[in-house]
């Protein structure tokens, strides 16, 4: 077969086939492409950006192979300068083929990249086959031809035209350039294959339905299943890991239960757009898998940590089985900038145009992160309790889907909540909860400047902002029933607090829950 495409017309054959292949790969380039800029529906279980990536560079190879059968259609004797653009072509057939194996082991696996890996492997594999057997059957002269070439070039430089010297060094800088980005995305995809694996007994997948596709939810749940019922939201970008060790403790008590949201820790990735309505069609679904039967009212109690908490609030509107809700350190996310906005003398047009020029740049970072450019700095944090699972937290917020479904969360909260609806008070008949509401806040109004160490500009934004959010804190407090109330972080607290002061949490969890 290789004999034959050394051979005139059997190159031109090959290079046809690889030219429609082309048209192919450009063409899901492109719908891929798309769907990153303004996402809509589900492509693939993973991040579109991941199966992009590879996309691109099945399509360098390709172009350098056909660039490769030209030379051999119009037999064109290889220079040695050529000689590390081949190993580079090598190379990354090597890793492509590391790539292709590595995605099948991840937790979500993305069978489409791996098989595009498969193709890239395939296609660099044949070009530098190409290669050595073009070397091997290269006729004495065409020998004597390079190694008087060689010599001619290392005696006179200058008689290589500048226009060559132009061309090679564009050459190498090309190919160098992809073949960093081939490296630092193997860097990423090992990574995520790499994942912290089971939490052991407790933990199950359960797959779901969203909007017509399957969607394989990582769930954990501790306590005996006839005990009452808690569900936990954790906040954006985290997973059920957040709720570790307030699981632990309550678990003698409550049958408790904790899962990853589409697309974030283990589970698949959910079709866009991420709205609320979207996300409490899967919760629903996860409750009634674990056992909860959602057709019971008043039968679940929602715990949710920053975004989780206004969850639980969205699902306390709508789903009569909800009981109470408990709210950690969460406010409304688009109330909560415009408030921070006005301490900076923003308008709300202002304040919203700012939100809206962030989220380009939020689809920037999920888009650039299959190329392993953050995820060092993210995987060095530390501060989790228990430090035991630190790696696991570091290891879910530095996948690539993580950073996509947060692209797509903020979209949907810029959508739901546009300029009239962060200036507007939350305190309205549609947000009333005749539901029991406990708002557990990591701010305590006995903290001063001082105590943080703040001082000047610093400690004025600080007071600013902590007085329009305790506002908000207050008002979330009055939406609910007679037995809703607020409860400060005694001390510094900071919004972490639900890993780092698990004990202070439970301690009021089991204190109001048994008044609802």
């Amino acid at each position: 077969m290789f004999n034959s495409v050394l051979e005139t017309r059997g190159a031109h054959r090959i290079k046809l086939g690889i030219m429609a292949f082309s048209v192919i790969t450009i063409s899901l380039s492109i719908v891929f492409l798309v769907n990153m800029i303004t996402p809509y529906g589900r492509l693939t279980k993973s991040s579109p950006a991941s199966t992009f990536a590879q996309l691109i560079f099945c399509i360098f190879v390709q172009m350098s192979l056909i660039f490769r059968l030209n030379d051999i259609m119009y037999q064109k004797k290889q220079p040695q300068y050529k000689l590390g653009l081949e190993i580079i072509i090598a190379a990354i057939a090597i890793l492509s083929f590391i790539d292709f194996i590595c995605w099948f082991i991840n937790p979500v696996a993305n069978v489409l990249a791996a098989f595009i890996c498969l193709f890239t492997f395939i296609i660099a594999g044949f070009q530098s086959t190409l290669w050595i057997l073009q070397r091997i059957q290269s006729s004495q002269g065409e020998q004597e031809f390079d190694a008087n070439l060689t010599q001619q070039i290392s005696q006179n430089e200058s008689s290589i035209p500048k226009t060559s010297k132009c061309i090679i060094t564009l050459e190498y800088i090309l190919y160098s350039f992809f073949f960093v980005l081939v490296i630092l995305n193997t860097c990423q995809i090992i990574h995520e294959a790499n994942h912290p694996g089971s939490l052991g007994e407790g933990e199950e997948y359960y797959t779901v339905q969203s909007q017509g596709q399957d969607v394989r939810i990582r769930t954990y749940c501790l306590g005996e299943k006839n005990l009452p019922q808690i569900i936990l939201e954790s906040g954006g970008g985290s997973s059920g890991i957040d709720f570790y060790e307030i699981q632990t403790q309550l678990s003698t008590n409550y049958r408790i239960c904790s899962y990853d949201r589409a697309g974030y820790g283990m589970s698949w990735q959910a079709a866009a757009p991420q709205s609320s309505d979207n996300t409490m069609i899967i919760a629903q679904q996860v409750m009634d898998k674990v056992g909860f039967n959602t057709s019971v009212p008043n039968s679940i109690v929602c715990i949710g940590h920053s975004v989780g908490g206004q969850l639980c609030r969205y699902y306390a509107q709508y789903m009569t089985s909800i009981q109470g809700i408990i709210l950690l350190d969460s406010v409304p996310v688009m109330n909560w900038f415009y408030l921070v906005g006005q301490c900076q003398n923003q308008t709300v047009n202002q304040v919203y145009a700012q939100q809206q020029s962030t989220l380009p740049l939020i689809k920037a970072m999920a888009s650039l992160w299959p190329f392993y450019i953050e995820t060092p700095f993210f995987m060095a944090r530390e501060g989790f309790e228990p430090q035991n699972l630190q790696s696991w937290v570091n290891w879910q917020i530095t996948t690539t889907r993580n950073w996509y479904s947060q692209s797509l969360g903020y979209a949907s909260e810029l959508e739901e909540c546009q300029e009239q609806c962060m200036e507007s008070s939350i305190i309205n008949p549609q947000s009333m909860i005749n539901k029991p509401i406990i708002v557990i806040t990591a701010q305590n109004q006995s903290i001063t400047c001082a105590d943080r160490n703040l001082t000047g500009t610093d400690c004025q934004q600080y007071e600013c902002t902590f007085n329009n959010t305790f506002q908000l804190v207050v008002n979330q407090s009055l939406l609910g029933n007679q037995v809703s109330t607020y409860v400060e972080c005694p001390g510094i607290c900071n919004h972490d607090f639900v890993w780092t002061q698990p004990d202070f949490i439970v301690q009021q969890i089991e204190y109001y829950i048994p008044l609802f």
